[in-house]
């Protein structure tokens, strides 16, 4: 070990014990070159790199301090910096984290580019028991390896894991071409291993027991490897290198990473172990505004490195983000910290450090001349000193929001001053004052930006705002003037989602210019709502008290005039989208939206139809009327509910169909009555019908099914799909047990296919339908019936093909592994025992036909319990509870063997489905 690593190794040790208020002296370059028995500066000279390698914090104080950055973050809380000014800078930040957020919301693109990925790295934190494994995907440079750390922080700061929790890093490409070494370091090995093992050495799992396991580049993993891996994923065990008997337990996190494609360097065993697969996007892919901030980020930390501001001017700042960086953040990174030095070290005597469009590299500066898109750059200069923020530094860039919040303190001001409460100002005065000051501000958005810059999200926004107006002025009968689309939508396009923060006093005072627009601008404030209802919905926007207040001013300023009046319309029907496509197909062909629709689950209540009817009448005009179009009988009942909330006639007519809201639809904009529409109605609305017949052959299929669920039928169909040649034209179709015990042949398949025959793990019974077995197919048994299934598609030759393939495919093992994602050899293993011991018990006999069913039953069984997806119902519960107690309770005892260790529970309607295949008749004359 070099000196560099014994002076980190001994600021490790020292940062455990860090007192902010009274630091140690053993952590200044002074006493560390007395214990090292090293000159002074020799020791600073190592210190100061260990700082720009980002392993070492420095505080310049009088003296000079020196902490181990890994320890401290472990120890306290991250830092986005490697050098402060003083201890009380480290805790003044401290404080500023805790009032935002948790680490993730801290990071750039925590609410753009991050947000999908964040939401799922939360997910897998707080799954419950172990967290679930986590796989991060991206370009090199990214931040795969931050993210890793950030997680390890977050797990603490949540008590996901305990504050003393290990975080192991563990870099699969150092092994890649020697594989045994790799497994020796992640299981350990025991003494004579192999060639130098002289002692037992526990490995990485063993190191991150009751943490976090980081491995990098895993795609480096061999395929040993990866099944080892999925092994330890499965059953939190391992064994170390050398040992032939015995398990190891390990409660491990594990979070792996790669830059490969995952479908081609991995084995699908090992990626169905990994629920979680997370996209880090390269930095091109995050968006001008993000790759923006990290140049502002890496500049900030420059100048606190260097001690002195840095000066640059927007040309290099532009030319800086539309360059293209291979290795994304990390190289961008590296750019600017290359820039940096250099132009400190052209001037390294003056105050500031000082960079042009001449210091940047002659790569970065080449792509700028071939970039075309400079022509709208700014001149000028940013300057940013060591003590500057990201927020700060980025606020001073979007003057658009802050030209947005100097309107609201100013609105914020007139308020406070102007005494309203007190009757010492007149009102009118102070609502023109107000819309002055609103439409100072829209003047300074729009005539202060080019538009031919604002893109396609400008563009967009200006859509959904026209749409959303119109439907407003159709809904509230009103009419909005020409150019107040485009005002609205350059307001949102500028501001965006975020949030203005504001102090105690100026809460109160939002709070009560708020109730002032409630109480004298209530039309102008429900339409605002409304509003900002539909574009959330629309743009996915986020808007505040303070916005609604601003909105409610303006629209009172555009003295909205108020059109005819007309009746209004809505459709409800029960159904996904059967409302929707009524109104959708008339509303088109009307040009104009006359219906609004209401789609209804199968199962809703009366209660809850009334209650979106109530909400349609609180923020629609229906002053005129209202005409509900229902599907069914039992939706006419409903006005008796809400009947006292109206103050006009209501009509409501039955069997809606397209037809029936054309016709209506057109009355309406005639402006006819409500009686004379209802009369119209009633003798247009005449059923025709006629019946036709298929004159086509049916299309020939097999059915597969199973018990317990469809999730089991669809791996029997894949399987069946394998075996079956496709030019016999023989479709397979998963189809639910229940519905074919249910209703027979009189089920619709059986109407629009002809069914040759049900493949399954229970026979439904269908008269004149043939069944066959899963356990039969496996067993060999079912050859017979097979041949009299297919004989009337299939030739000698296809008969011989079709049972070659069902005896290559629907091997137990093979059916085991293609339905469950278990290890199907440990799984029947433990369903053997449960099966003898479930024998002994009864003193009863099981037939090899059901023991194969058991076999598959019993997989797919456990399988759902691990994922904690039991099958919670069983026909008759109650009865079965009182009259099988006894064979409840043998089959429970049977099932402890797989419970223990598979650390499962299994529930009474699980066992009562074991009980079915129990009683199920039997091809064989046995006690079952």
């Amino acid at each position: 070990m070099g000196l560099k690593d014994e002076l980190l190794s001994f600021l490790d040790t020292e940062t455990y014990s860090l007192n902010f208020e009274n630091p140690s002296n053993r952590l200044t370059a002074k006493i560390i070159a007395e214990m090292f028995c090293v000159k002074r500066n020799t020791v600073s000279h190592y210190l100061n790199q260990l700082v720009n390698e980002e392993k070492v914090i420095k505080v310049n104080t009088r003296p000079v301090y020196f902490i181990s950055q890994s320890i401290f973050e472990q120890q306290f809380f991250p830092l986005p910096y490697y050098t402060f000014n003083s201890f009380q800078e480290i805790l003044e930040y401290s404080k500023e984290i805790k009032g935002k957020g948790d680490i993730f919301e801290r990071l750039i693109g925590s609410k753009g580019s991050l947000k999908k990925a964040i939401e799922q790295i939360k997910s897998s934190i707080y799954y419950p028991s172990n967290g679930l494994p986590i796989i991060l995907c991206g370009p090199t440079g990214v931040g795969k390896s931050y993210t890793a750390e950030l997680m390890y922080h977050y797990s603490i700061e949540k008590q996901v894991i305990p504050d003393d929790a290990p975080f192991i890093s563990f870099n699969c490409a150092q092994y890649a071409n020697n594989p045994e070494l790799m497994s020796s370091n992640l299981f350990g090995y025991v003494k004579g291993a192999f060639t130098g093992a002289d002692k037992t050495k526990e490995g990485m799992l063993k190191a991150a027991d009751g943490g976090i396991l980081f491995l990098d580049e895993v795609h480096r993993l061999n395929a040993e490897g990866q099944e080892k891996l999925f092994t330890f994923l499965d059953q939190g065990t391992y064994r170390r290198m050398g040992e032939s008997e015995g398990q190891h337990k390990a409660n491990v996190r594990i979070i792996f990473a790669t830059n490969m494609d995952l479908e081609g360097n991995f084995l699908q065993t090992f990626l169905r172990r990994i629920p979680v697969r997370v996209v880090i996007p390269g930095l091109d892919e995050r968006g001008d505004k993000e790759k923006e901030q990290f140049i502002y980020l890496f500049l900030i930390q420059e100048a606190r490195k260097l001690g002195k501001p840095i000066k640059i001017t927007n040309k290099a700042l532009n030319t800086l983000s539309k360059y293209y960086y291979i290795g994304n953040i990390g190289d961008l990174k590296n750019t600017i910290k290359y820039i940096s030095a250099s132009s400190f070290a052209k001037k390294p005597n003056t105050q500031e450090v000082y960079i042009t469009l001449r210091d940047l590299p002659d790569q970065v500066i080449k792509y700028a001349l071939e970039y075309k898109g400079n022509k709208y750059e700014k001149d000028g200069v940013v300057t940013i000193h060591p003590h500057t923020t990201l927020e700060q530094l980025y606020e001073t860039n979007t003057t658009q929001l802050q030209y947005i919040k100097q309107s609201y303190e100013k609105i914020i001001e007139l308020f406070k001053y102007s005494q309203i409460g007190n009757r010492n100002l007149d009102q009118t005065t102070f609502n023109q004052n107000i819309i002055n000051e609103i439409h100072m501000l829209f003047d300074k958005l729009i005539f202060n930006h080019s538009k031919e810059r604002a893109g396609m999200l400008l563009e967009l926004t200006t859509v959904s705002v026209q749409e959303i107006i119109q439907h407003l002025e159709s809904d509230y009968n009103v009419k909005f003037t020409g150019n107040s689309i485009y005002v609205i939508a350059y307001f949102f396009y500028f501001k965006e989602n975020k949030e203005i923060i504001w102090s105690e006093k100026q809460n109160n005072i939002i709070n009560k210019l708020d109730q002032y627009v409630k109480t004298f601008f209530k039309t102008e404030f429900q339409l605002v709502q409304r509003f900002l209802h539909l574009l959330e919905k629309e743009l996915d926007v986020t808007t505040f008290k303070m916005d609604e207040i601003f909105l409610t001013f303006y629209v009172k300023s555009l003295e909205i005039e108020q059109t005819n009046q007309q009746i209004k319309s809505i459709i409800l029907a029960h159904g996904y989208a059967t409302a929707s496509s009524i109104a959708n197909v008339a509303n088109r062909l009307l040009r104009k939206n006359v219906f609004e629709a209401f789609d209804m689950p199968i199962d809703i209540s009366v209660e809850d139809i009334v209650a979106k009817v109530l909400n349609y009448i609180e923020h629609h005009d229906v002053s005129k009327g209202l005409v509900i179009l229902v599907d069914m009988g039992s939706l006419k009942d409903i006005y008796s509910q809400f009947k006292k909330h109206m103050n006009a006639p209501v009509a409501i007519i039955n069997n809606v169909s397209t037809q029936m809201a054309l016709f209506l639809g057109n009355m309406l904009e005639e402006g006819v009555y409500l009686e004379e529409i209802i009369e119209r109605l009633r003798a247009e609305n005449e059923t025709e019908y006629s019946i036709i017949y298929p004159q086509t052959e049916k299309e020939k299929i097999i059915i597969a099914s199973c018990l317990t669920g469809m999730g089991t039928a669809y791996q029997i169909q894949k399987l069946l799909e394998s075996s079956i040649p496709e030019n016999l034209n023989i479709k397979v179709i998963a189809y639910d047990y229940n519905r074919l015990k249910e209703s027979g042949v009189s089920e619709t398949i059986f109407q629009i296919y002809d069914v040759l025959a049900i493949v399954g793990t229970a026979d439904p019974r269908l008269e004149g339908v043939h069944y066959l077995s899963l356990e039969d197919i496996i067993s060999g048994q079912g050859e017979e019936m097979m041949c009299e299934i297919f004989q009337q598609v299939a030739d000698e030759e296809y008969l011989k093909e079709i049972n070659d393939s069902l005896i290559r495919h629907f091997s137990l093992e093979r059916v085991i592994d293609s339905i469950t994602i278990l290890d199907s050899e440990k799984i029947l293993i433990q369903a053997e025992n449960f099966i003898n011991l479930l024998e002994i018990r009864l003193n009863k006999r099981i037939s090899n036909d059901k023991k194969v069913a058991l076999y598959v039953h019993i997989s797919c069984l456990v399988e759902r319990l691990i994922r904690q997806i039991p099958i919670e119902t069983y026909p008759y519960m109650d009865e079965f509870i009182q009259c099988q107690k006894e064979t409840i309770n043998h089959i429970q005892e049977s099932f402890s063997v797989i419970e223990d260790i598979y650390n499962v529970k299994i529930n009474i309607a699980e066992v009562g489905y074991i009980f079915d295949y129990l009683r199920a008749e039997s091809s064989y004359n046995t006690d079952f």
